[in-house]
């Protein structure tokens, strides 16, 4: 993600140098402080959180706010459009106390964003998206036990990536913490949206063959256009049941905007 993050103080230019650690799961982030406050280092200044975010909306991925909730909506309210186009804001106390997913959490991936940055500052995270609670809920019940298998467009963003995940894995009311790991086809190695979306989530990812993939056992989605352009009829469910071995799958082929995706529970008897 490109994140710019915004503080109006000094306390909040602290607390905003400690998301720098976010570079080192892909994300890239700029900073912003108030002008009263910026004393050069790298903090851009600026005079109008208003003026700021107007320049900043269509450009980040996301935006954080360090500050009061009050300001952050004030400055996005006459920029909000639509939850399939707006960035992520995820706003912050200046304390670190909570950190709250305000705008975009499913489809924009604020939640997940709200969850990276609450466990960096010891947060607490308030995320009150539907799917998200209920996710919430479940994975301090269960297992990180999940494998997904993940087919994308020659091309494809680590965004339009991460966007696409979110949205189908959420419509199931899986949580992305459940996933331990990624697997696809071999011819994706060199895939960069890929491969940046596993690392921004610190995820291994498994590559196979088209000859390992169509050995596997088992009723799959079958896709003559993918088998023509590949090699096997079908890549997410295939290599989703390859990785994790032994279990069930739990989600069948489904896709958005060119990323595919299914889901296979390790550890659970077939039958």
């Amino acid at each position: 993600m490109r994140i710019a993050a915004i503080a109006f103080s000094t306390s909040g230019a602290a607390l905003m140098e400690r998301l720098g650690a976010l570079q080192d799961r892909g994300h890239e982030i700029s900073y912003y402080l108030a002008a009263r406050q910026a004393k050069g280092g790298v903090f851009e200044p600026f005079d109008s959180v208003y003026e700021l975010a107007f320049r900043l909306f269509d450009q980040k991925d996301a935006l954080v706010f360090v500050g009061a909730c009050g300001i952050a909506v004030r400055a996005i309210a006459p920029l909000v459009k639509d939850k399939r186009t707006d960035p992520a804001v995820v706003v912050c106390d200046e304390r670190g106390r909570f950190a709250i997913s305000l705008l975009s959490g499913h489809a924009g991936g604020a939640n997940q964003l709200t969850e990276q940055i609450a466990a960096l500052v010891n947060a607490t995270p308030v995320i009150t998206t539907a799917s998200a609670c209920y996710a919430v809920s479940l994975s301090e019940q269960q297992p990180q036990n999940l494998v997904l298998g993940i087919g994308c467009r020659r091309g494809t963003s680590a965004k339009t990536i991460e966007r696409a995940v979110t949205i189908l894995l959420g419509d199931q009311k899986i949580s992305l913490s459940r996933i331990c790991q990624l697997a696809t086809l071999d011819l994706k190695r060199q895939e960069e949206g890929l491969l940046g979306f596993a690392a921004a989530h610190n995820l291994p990812l498994h590559f196979y063959s088209a000859a390992e993939l169509a050995q596997v056992q088992g009723e799959f989605t079958s896709s003559d256009l993918v088998l023509r352009t590949v090699g096997v009829d079908n890549v997410c469910e295939r290599a989703a049941a390859l990785c994790g071995r032994a279990g069930k799958l739990i989600l069948q082929k489904t896709a958005k905007d060119g990323v595919a995706v299914a889901v296979f529970e390790k550890g659970i008897a077939s039958g």
